[in-house]
């Protein structure tokens, strides 16, 4: 995987903009066409995305944007509302994962003149939805330090059997994601409250899923799907919590095919 961060950084430089004194940065393939927008999840930046990158950015014009170390969905929607007015970018896709998939609704209510399409990945309704996962315990979460947590999960990562999701988390906790950073994105999930109705159509929205996702039980998929009963419902057969990692076809698959 450090191979393959290699080549998406020799490809594409790293841009930034400070928005109330935060700082996004993000990597624009800038081919021809449409952009779709890229956001991670809870760990890693947007470079978590680079088998997408590598595999389409010739073809589609892909910006993967890393947020700041900021836990409260309108302000991370707003932030990416300014990213999204400095590049002069037209109403257009934005595509998430995990926690970003969380506040991602929260952009579509905001700024709804932003959006053609939401893209859902692997997401969740509210912090209760994943409470019963000690990973995710409100009490744990916001009684660790940052410094502690990010030791924890950097920890947990080492002890998995080496594998490619594996190297890639482990290069993004041990080089490339503050603690700081780590920390308010758990903060965010833990504390997360359902976002009220969008002002979209629900067939502007996507909700993708796994059925072997691992953190995100059955019952939560299912909980998401109703949120957006009208929505394009995806569920891959495989890639668990990363499907851009795991299963990569079949996401390139639904980005190329977005019908």
């Amino acid at each position: 995987m450090r191979e393959l961060l290699s080549q998406l950084e020799a490809r594409h430089d790293w841009r930034s903009l400070t928005v109330d004194g935060h700082e996004w940065r993000w990597l624009d393939t800038q081919a021809e066409g449409p952009a779709t927008i890229l956001l991670p999840g809870s760990v890693g930046d947007s470079a978590m995305f680079v088998r997408t990158l590598l595999s389409l950015g010739q073809r589609l014009r892909l910006i993967a944007v890393t947020y700041p170390a900021l836990s409260d969905p309108a302000q991370l929607a707003d932030g990416l509302a300014a990213v999204v007015q400095h590049l002069g970018l037209p109403p257009g896709r934005v595509v998430s994962s995990s926690f970003s998939a969380y506040w991602l609704q929260f952009y579509g209510l905001r700024h709804p003149q932003n959006v053609t399409s939401l893209v859902l990945g692997n997401g969740f309704v509210d912090g209760t939805d994943l409470a019963a996962n000690p990973m995710f315990d409100r009490a744990f979460v916001e009684g660790i330090s940052a410094q502690d947590l990010h030791s924890e999960w950097l920890t947990r990562v080492r002890a998995a059997p080496t594998a490619p999701l594996q190297q890639l988390q482990e290069i993004m906790l041990a080089e490339r994601q503050s603690p700081l950073n780590l920390q308010a994105r758990f903060l965010g999930v833990v504390r997360s409250k359902a976002c009220p109705p969008l002002p979209l159509p629900d067939t502007a929205i996507t909700v993708l899923d796994c059925d072997d996702d691992p953190l995100i039980p059955p019952h939560v998929r299912e909980r998401l799907r109703q949120q957006y009963p009208g929505a394009r419902h995806v569920s891959l057969p495989s890639g668990g919590h990363y499907p851009h990692v795991l299963n990569p076809q079949g996401y390139e698959d639904l980005l190329t095919h977005p019908t």
